[in-house]
């Protein structure tokens, strides 16, 4: 899944002035932000600009909202554009012809190096006029999908002067720096630009963006060690009720409510604060979740064989299918009846009561297929002492948390194993050994020491072994399906060259930037549906580099033809297998699932490498209109790939 959304995050608690008192918690909070955007919507590191403290000076801010947003490539119009601000709010005097009306005072971000001098003068701060130039220069290059959340304030009456007074407060006055000061640090795209300045940040008409600040202009807004109470109770909120479907007007009735014992009420404005938070964008359809259909005992999912569903494989309901908004849980069924591209559940337990969803998600899958880890002697104590064995955990690898359902089991050597793991001074690594992979490309993975990555890892390389090895025993067009690989040429991406792939194996001299075609042949009387899967064997992710339409009239892969998958004319971008710049040799796996009737395979997708490249958009399932008793059949075919490193002048 390719996030689109980018931010900018700012927290600034120790300031450069020794007139201004620091802060506790608005660094914390501005990580704390980090960690909702890449845990929850698993949005890209890179797609986040944190600055932190001494960092965010404000001609740091300045460039960096310029190279971050701005003039980042990478952003397309529509994108999520976040910026938070959690630090000192400020206010000065209004110069005159500051802007249209006569407002007693301008409201400021205070940087890090604010009230200090600089080469420009004094630093007055990030004025609200500012701001709103640079936000509107966004706004015209990047659309209006802006969201600006402000924890700080500007309280009209002045704190006192004990500690108890200012310690808590996300407001400083400003001593030294002066009203004509505030135009020599204008950002310079807010010359000649009409203002209104008597509402500060706050302007109700703005179309820009909309903001979300956490309190009423005048009041006061509070911060304690474990962070400022309005990012508080933001993330509190993001974990009790779905954000997909949540507008920003209510967002704000939402946090509200958890502010009835203190004078600060949060505020949300803009023109487009009924537009649900950040127009929807990062609460993408989350493809491991399928549809169901049914009474309330017993349903139809949208999954089956080739899915790698069996008899046992348990699921839960869930109300929606959108990625990164909350969606617990509402019951849990058991399949019954296994067909290709489709299941029968009926509810564990009848008697405990349980709610009705539209969504399943796999949480066992019973597989037939057992995963065996071969944990190195020397390392099972440090692996007892590092992750220590919880009362409360279902299953345990020698002290490594795993999924039920994946059947991992330990074996005594590594002859034996799938996959290896050791414990050393400074990581985890973990070695795949499967007897598919050629023995000359097993490289070790280096994994930070942590339970839950961990068992994580172990997951994701069980469920990739058995995605890997699970068939159709029947094999109905096995002898008839076959693939092909051809180099491109960089300049017209037509095929060049011998096919690469001989009796399913195609070792490659892979140069930088190469890009490849499959070519997939069905020479069966059947017209039949592809997906094709990239399984890179180092990192353990599976990646859709094909997947069909849903509306398409017929099936793409027609009986006694074929389809060419990334040369000129197939209208498919070209194939780009990944390679890690720090390996010579790279190992991994072409999959192809065919079925008799569509079905979206989307769930078949993990990805946990630094390396793992945006796969193929694949259609979000949907209900099937179609009949039980239509016939159906599924099969695959594998092939594997080892890239070597060319050398220069095309030696490998």
């Amino acid at each position: 899944m390719m996030s689109r959304v980018f931010a900018l995050l700012i927290g600034v608690d120790d300031y450069k002035s020794g007139r201004i008192w620091n802060l506790e918690a608005c660094a914390h909070d501005a990580l704390r932000m980090k960690q909702w955007l890449t845990q929850d919507l698993q949005v890209p590191k890179e797609n986040i600009a944190l600055l932190l403290n001494q960092e965010a000076t404000k001609r740091r801010i300045e460039d960096t909202f310029m190279s971050h947003l701005v003039n980042n490539p990478a952003i397309a119009e529509g994108d999520a554009l976040i910026v938070y601000f959690a630090g000192h709010g400020s206010t000065l005097r209004a110069p005159r012809d500051w802007c249209e009306g006569k407002p007693p005072s301008v409201q400021v971000l205070c940087p890090y190096d604010h009230d200090t001098k600089g080469p420009e003068g004094r630093i007055a701060g990030i004025s609200d006029r500012s701001l709103f130039a640079m936000l509107a220069e966004l706004s015209v290059v990047k659309g209006d999908n802006i969201t600006l959340i402000l924890d700080c304030c500007f309280p009209t009456a002045q704190l006192g002067s004990s500690s108890r007074d200012r310690r808590f407060v996300r407001y400083t006055p400003t001593a030294k720096a002066t009203p004509e000061d505030l135009f020599s640090g204008l950002w310079r795209g807010a010359i000649g630009q009409r203002f209104r300045g008597e509402f500060g940040f706050f302007q109700d008409d703005c179309q820009s963006h909309v903001l979300l600040a956490a309190c009423r202009p005048g009041e006061k807004a509070m911060e304690w060690k474990e962070g400022g109470k309005f990012t508080s109770e933001f993330l509190s909120v993001k974990d009790a009720l779905p954000l997909h479907r949540m507008k920003y007007s209510d967002l704000s009735e939402h946090l509200s409510k958890g502010f009835a014992h203190i004078q600060q009420h949060p505020v949300c404005v803009g023109r487009r604060k009924d537009r649900v938070i950040c127009n929807g964008v990062p609460f993408v359809a989350d493809t491991s979740l399928v549809p169901v259909d049914g009474e309330k005992d017993r349903l139809r999912l949208e999954m089956g064989a080739i899915h790698g569903v069996v008899e046992g494989t348990e699921i839960s309901i869930h109300e929606h299918n959108r990625f990164g908004s909350i969606n617990p849980s509402l019951d849990s069924f058991r399949v019954y009846e296994v067909h290709p591209t489709w299941s029968l559940a009926r509810r564990k337990s009848m008697n405990r009561p349980g709610g009705r969803g539209s969504w399943a998600r796999i949480t066992r899958w019973n597989s037939r297929t057992p995963f065996r880890v071969y944990v190195k002697r020397t390392c099972s104590y440090l692996f007892r002492r590092l992750f220590g064995r919880s009362k409360n955990s279902r299953e345990e690898l020698d002290g490594i948390p795993v999924n039920e359902g994946l059947n991992i089991v330990q074996v005594e050597t590594s002859a034996e194993a799938d996959m290896s793991v050791g414990v050393h001074t400074r990581d985890v690594r973990v070695q795949n050994l499967d007897r598919l992979v050629p023995p000359t490309a097993h490289p070790i993975i280096h994994l930070e020491k942590d339970r839950s990555r961990s068992g994580a890892i172990l997951s994701e390389a069980a469920r990739f072994h058995m995605h890997l090895h699970r068939i159709n025993a029947t094999k109905p067009f096995h002898e008839s399906l076959g693939m092909e690989i051809f180099p491109l040429d960089p300049h017209t991406q037509r095929r060049v060259g011998p096919n690469l792939l001989v009796d399913g194996i195609a070792a490659i001299s892979h140069s930088e930037g190469a890009r490849y075609a499959v070519v997939l042949h069905n020479r069966s009387d059947t017209d039949l549906w592809p997906y094709l899967a990239y399984m890179d064997s180092n990192g353990v992710d599976i990646q859709l580099l094909y997947h069909p339409q849903p509306s398409s009239p017929v099936p793409p892969l027609r009986k006694h033809s074929s389809v060419e998958i990334g040369s000129a004319g197939s209208g498919i971008p070209p194939l780009n297998f990944p390679f890690p710049d720090n390996q010579q040799q790279e190992s991994a796996f072409l999959k192809l699932f065919v079925s008799t009737s569509y079905t979206s395979m989307g769930l078949l997708e993990q990805s946990s490498s630094a390396h793992s490249h945006p796969s193929t958009p694949v259609p979000p399932p949907t209900p099937t209109a179609k009949s039980k008793a239509e016939p159906q059949n599924w099969d695959t075919a594998l092939a594997c790939i080892t890239l070597r490193r060319a050398r220069a002048g095309g030696r490998v």
